[in-house]
């Protein structure tokens, strides 16, 4: 009930996102549309406040995930070059997004993607609906630690290992963000 209601809000207060993807968890049948809403608050080059604005990419709800321009941007062109689909989704390598030890043992060819990091949120979108209320708290607290092999690590850890990103939903790509791709 909180996770539709704030899905609800979020959509109405942040306008048109940036796009929209398909996403889950490993572990679901359906793939979801989630919205990708884009700010310049939390563009890398921000001058809002660290930890939680510049550079950062956040899961709200299991339909919502927050992200700057230039990630946004990121993202769009990777999946122009190479792109995920529901029948071929794209994974976190090795199940970690900072571990190179797994990334390597797993194929990957140096540090994640943005596309990789889209996926681990996707793995969030899933903490989100399975959560509810209980998701946001969570998410505020355990994510602070990010992956790692102690026990407070496994809220990132299973984002990782369970997210699937299967692509930018086809002409949902908001006019804004087309024209920041070709200014």
């Amino acid at each position: 009930m909180f996770n539709s209601l704030a899905t609800y809000c979020f959509r109405r207060l942040s306008g048109v996102p940036a796009y929209q993807i398909f996403g889950k968890a490993r572990r679901e049948t359906a793939w979801r549309v989630i919205d990708v809403q884009a700010t310049s608050r939390r563009d890398g080059s921000s001058r809002w406040p660290a930890p939680f604005w510049p550079g950062t990419c956040i899961t709200w709800t299991s339909a919502v995930i927050a992200v700057g321009w230039d990630f946004a941007l990121n993202v769009y062109r990777e999946q122009g070059q190479n792109p995920a689909t529901p029948h071929r989704p794209l994974d976190v390598a090795g199940g970690r997004l900072h571990n190179p030890e797994r990334r390597l043992a797993a194929g990957a060819r140096g540090p994640c993607s943005a596309s990789e990091v889209l996926a681990h949120e996707c793995g969030h979108t899933a903490q989100a609906m399975r959560m509810d209320f209980a998701y946001l708290p969570a998410g505020a607290t355990f994510t602070l630690f990010r992956e790692g092999h102690r026990w407070v690590n496994w809220f990132e850890n299973t984002a990782s290992e369970t997210g699937q990103f299967g692509g930018i939903v086809p002409g949902s790509a908001s006019p804004e963000l087309l024209a920041r791709l070709c200014p």
